[in-house]
């Protein structure tokens, strides 16, 4: 049985492609769209992405999200981050499980064109696999011998334990560690 490792993990996908960002290799990340004069840790290209969208910043031991105020804004746990008062950069901090859709405007809808991003404190050394999950209705994700089955899941979905992930992202199931999924 493979077990994660304890360890800040940002996982991003776009555009059917994941990155994973191992946060603890430093204290901040910067978040944004590259340009000329902008060289962010954690380039993201889509064009709804600001050039300088957040960053995500260790402060004494804990992780947080600070979102710029950017334009097409950022969503954190299925709700838009909404400036601090008089615009102030507001501080989200972050817990295991947290979920974000990178300038995707101020409603959650996911498609081939968001940023999703997954933050854990879970790392693995396996390789990410993929499934092609489309026409599913069904699935059966199933880890250290649990069953959890899920009828029509929401584009988004994290299944997460200690021993695996797995990403459902409509089409396509992202899975590390001890996961594996079944669909009918």
């Amino acid at each position: 049985m493979m077990r994660g490792k304890k360890g800040n993990n940002l996982i991003l996908i776009e555009n059917g492609l994941l990155t994973s960002y191992m946060l603890d290799d430093k204290n901040v990340w910067e978040v944004g769209r590259p340009s000329k004069g902008n060289i962010p840790d954690i380039k993201l290209k889509s064009a709804t992405v600001s050039r300088k969208h957040g960053k995500f910043q260790n402060m004494d031991g804990v992780w947080f999200y600070l979102d710029y105020n950017s334009k097409n804004g950022t969503i954190y746990n299925h709700k838009h981050i909404n400036a601090g008062i008089n615009g102030r950069v507001k501080p989200v901090m972050l817990e295991t499980g947290d979920t974000f859709l990178f300038g995707g405007g101020e409603e959650e809808v996911i498609n081939s064109k968001t940023i999703w991003g997954l933050y854990t404190t879970r790392v693995f050394e396996d390789l990410w696999r993929i499934m092609d999950s489309k026409g599913y209705k069904q699935l059966q994700f199933i880890s250290d011998g649990r069953i959890t089955t899920m009828m029509s899941p929401e584009k988004g979905l994290v299944i997460e334990n200690e021993n695996g992930i797995a990403i459902y992202m409509g089409d396509i199931i992202y899975m590390i560690g001890d996961m594996e999924v079944i669909g009918c």
